[in-house]
């Protein structure tokens, strides 16, 4: 969970832990304590603001995780919904973008689609020969 807001960071996040299958392994406010957890962490998942401390750069987090970890599944939560700013988001790979103020709960559904999918292919690799 990548977000400069505690309170975005703690309670969705803890809304988060509670659908069955998400397991929120890390917290982020900065550009530089996000690259650490991702890289310490390794998530299957990351929640993502597009504005980290007053800067725009998690479109920065995004490109590094499409390069460095391209694995790792990325969904923006932002409350910056500017069509120009969607729209770059998801061209560097997010799967997708969630105004905080009006797609809330469409967030939440696609992180627990996301971690049923994530569970059933897990079980589709243990059950091979």
């Amino acid at each position: 969970m990548v977000d400069d807001s505690v309170t975005i960071r703690q309670s969705f996040g803890a809304l988060l832990a509670l659908e069955p299958g998400v397991d929120v392994v890390g917290y982020a406010e900065d550009l530089d304590t996000a690259l650490a957890a991702i890289n310490l962490n390794l998530p299957d998942l990351i929640v993502l603001d597009v504005k980290l401390r007053g800067r725009n750069c998690g479109l920065d987090v995004l490109q590094y995780v499409r390069q460095r970890h391209p694995g790792i599944k990325v969904i923006v939560f932002s409350q910056l919904n500017w069509t120009p700013m969607r729209k770059s988001h998801m061209e560097a790979g997010a799967l997708g973008y969630f105004d905080k103020g009006t797609e809330f709960q469409q967030a939440r559904d696609c992180v627990a689609e996301l971690a049923k999918a994530h569970a059933a292919e897990a079980f589709r690799r243990e059950d091979r020969p």
